[in-house]
């Protein structure tokens, strides 16, 4: 189904910060504005135990985790599922796509977490783990309403979230008086040296830094912090702005440097990047990127 994606994560025990066996795993389902997961335990050693279940990011060497539900594990199985918006996870101001992994722990101490980012390894115990916590306006946005006075200031907020998102991003174009791809292309290439990395003859590329998202519209900025991005730039210290020229109509990208792999590609497309260009037709190594539309 055209703008679904799907993918399957491994779920690991950890006894004393190391990774053990596996105990599962998860399937993830990512469809519109709405994110589908599941949850899979099996051979757990606890015959029956409670457990947490939170949506993780990477703060420091610790864990940030906002909790998404809880669940049962009898005769060391357990199942779980939920459907929640991308933009905003359950008791959570964060998206889904900041997300670096899920994070289990139980009531009998054992802790359980599968990870679908690369990066720096992370201390998987309860004294690096810290459980994300909203200020109290923001509890009684996101917690579940059982007052008419929650429900009213919800509705409150989304108006004021929907004021907010077009006082961001409508005036955008006020940022470049003249907001033409045109016209930004231009102004990059006068301090950037254009080039031809891929085969097909019709794209032209400039190689740029983290902090030239910036010189683009100001609706962009967001993807300073998209962690694929910054994984791709660390790795290899550019990004990729890429003008295609296709049947007289020009059409400009974003790319992230990388290698074709399965798991990469995973990671890709869930992070926006579903797109790979190979340097040349045999090379593994090119860039993820998606269209910028104007």
């Amino acid at each position: 189904m055209a703008g679904m994606k799907r993918f399957i994560t491994y779920i690991y025990a950890y006894e004393n910060t190391k990774k053990a066996g596996n105990t599962g795993f998860a399937r993830i389902e990512l469809r519109g504005e709405e994110c589908r997961l599941e949850i899979h335990l099996r051979g757990v050693y606890a015959a029956q135990t409670h457990c947490k279940i939170y949506l993780f990011r990477k703060q420091g060497r610790g864990i940030e985790g906002s909790l998404i539900g809880e669940m049962d594990v009898r005769n060391g199985a357990g199942d779980f599922n939920v459907i929640m918006k991308t933009a905003h996870i359950p008791t959570s101001l964060l998206s889904f796509f900041e997300m670096e992994g899920i994070f289990l722990c139980s009531e009998d101490g054992s802790i359980f977490m599968s990870r679908w980012t690369e990066g720096e390894p992370l201390a998987v115990d309860m004294e690096h783990f810290i459980e994300w916590k909203a200020e109290q306006t923001e509890e009684n946005i996101y917690a579940e309403e059982k007052q008419q006075e929650n429900k009213i200031q919800t509705a409150q907020f989304d108006r004021e979230s929907d004021n907010e998102l077009r006082a961001t991003e409508l005036p955008a174009r006020n940022f470049f008086p003249q907001y033409q791809w045109k016209d930004i292309w231009e102004q990059f290439l006068k301090s950037h040296p254009a080039s031809m990395p891929f085969s097909e003859k019709n794209i032209t590329c400039i190689k740029i830094e983290l902090k030239d998202i910036r010189e683009l519209p100001r609706k962009y900025w967001y993807l300073g912090n998209n962690s694929f991005l910054l994984h791709g730039f660390f790795n290899y210290r550019y990004l990729v702005l890429g003008k295609i020229e296709e049947d007289n109509e020009d059409k400009w990208f974003l790319g992230v440097p990388g290698i074709y792999q399965n798991q990469e590609r995973v990671m890709a497309i869930i992070f926006g990047f579903p797109e790979f260009m190979p340097e040349q037709v045999e090379n593994r190594f090119g860039c993820w990127y998606r269209f910028i539309e104007e």
